[in-house]
């Protein structure tokens, strides 16, 4: 089995330690949680290969309408590869690693030393339905609201007593769903680039996304400490958590509000519009009842009063809610009682009704008005 050696970065910041590694070392794989483009993250093990891709986009004329990400991608490589060695010393490299993201920097590293770049996860849309319909209603809930309470703490000084982050909840389905799953996921993945008899000499490297590292590490080290026994997944498994469910019927507009508010909670901007992306067609087969339920239940849950309402341990609650005399559990009443956990629907028009009167505020004895 080839050695392996796992990256965690930030999808945002242009860190460039994993590629120079790569550039360095001259790996025979690297394995990627995040596709360089659609048709590379189509499925779980899409393999890339830079001289097939190099050949077919910009030798051939591009026969296949290759993604805009993958033209750009195969040709600053290509120029890389025609600079002077050490490639990670040269002035093109120093150039790159200053205007590109990490896993850009990763994908022109492993083309310019010909390693496969592999895909390591499941597909987006896959997780994105999981979330919508794999969990109960109520439990989609008890995740947004550990997700409001944990984004609360993180507002508060860092030597503040409430500041620290708990462990995730046994029940978080964002943590089981858009995490667990997928840690197991990417270290079969690696696994099975690791045991390759045929991929020729070389260490295997793996970029993952920073909130993954620990998860991965830590099945990867229970995987090589066991001798390849704990932690290996059947095939059943494996199908398991790669299968997208159909779209739940049952309560599907408030499903697509909460998943859709909950992603914002945690998410990027950008990745919030994929997932709804991803979902347009159940966006747009919402009929009736269904669209109501959507747009109310996504009204109350972007609300800050149902923000606060999640917040539920009494020493935390303290700190971040100022209220002036009355109390504030009281107030945010109407909001806790449509929480499915809490026995509603997810809403309410009464809860509507409340939300929008009492976010109003008259400002005439300001200005001086009767």
């Amino acid at each position: 089995m080839a050695k392996v050696h796992l990256f965690g970065v930030s999808h945002m910041t242009n860190n460039f330690e994993a590629a120079e590694h790569i550039l360095a070392t001259k790996p025979r794989s690297v394995v990627v949680e995040t596709g360089l483009c659609k048709s590379h993250q189509a499925h779980r093990g899409v393999c890339f290969n830079f001289q097939e891709l190099f050949t077919a986009i910009h030798m051939t004329g591009n026969p296949g309408g290759a993604e805009e990400s993958l033209q750009f991608i195969t040709r600053v490589a290509h120029q890389l590869r025609l600079e002077e060695k050490p490639l990670e010393k040269s002035p093109f490299w120093a150039q790159m690693k200053t205007q590109l993201p990490a896993e850009a920097l990763v994908y022109a590293a492993a083309f310019a030393v010909d390693a496969r770049l592999v895909f390591g996860d499941r597909p987006k849309e896959v997780t994105y339905r999981r979330l919508v319909s794999v969990p109960t209603l109520a439990e989609l809930d008890e995740t947004f609201g550990n997700q409001s309470a944990r984004n609360y703490r993180l507002l508060l000084p860092t030597d503040h007593p409430q500041a620290k982050i708990p462990p995730p909840a046994p029940n978080d389905q964002f943590e089981k769903i858009c995490i667990d799953e997928r840690d197991v996921i990417l270290a079969h993945t690696i696994r099975e680039e690791a045991s390759l008899a045929d991929a020729g000499p070389g260490a295997v490297v793996a970029v993952v996304g920073s909130d993954h590292l620990a998860g991965v590490e830590a099945r990867w080290d229970a995987f090589v400490r066991s001798g390849g026994t704990e932690g290996a997944l059947s095939a059943a498994e494996l199908d398991a958590i790669l299968a997208a469910p159909e779209t739940a019927k049952e309560d599907v507009g408030q499903r697509l509000a909460i998943m859709q508010r909950l992603l914002g909670l945690r998410c990027t901007e950008s990745l919030v519009g994929d997932a709804m992306q991803a979902l347009d067609d159940d966006l747009n087969k919402l009929v009736g009842d269904e669209i109501i339920a959507f747009n109310a239940t996504s009204e109350l849950y972007g609300s800050a009063r149902m923000l606060l309402s999640c917040v539920e341990d009494e020493e935390l609650r303290e700190a971040v809610i100022g209220g002036f005399k009355c109390d504030m559990t009281e107030v945010l009443k109407p909001a806790s009682d449509v929480r499915p956990s809490k026995g509603g629907i997810g809403w309410s028009e009464e809860a509507i009704v409340w939300l929008r009167t009492s976010s109003s505020v008259d400002l005439a004895p300001l200005s001086g008005g009767d």
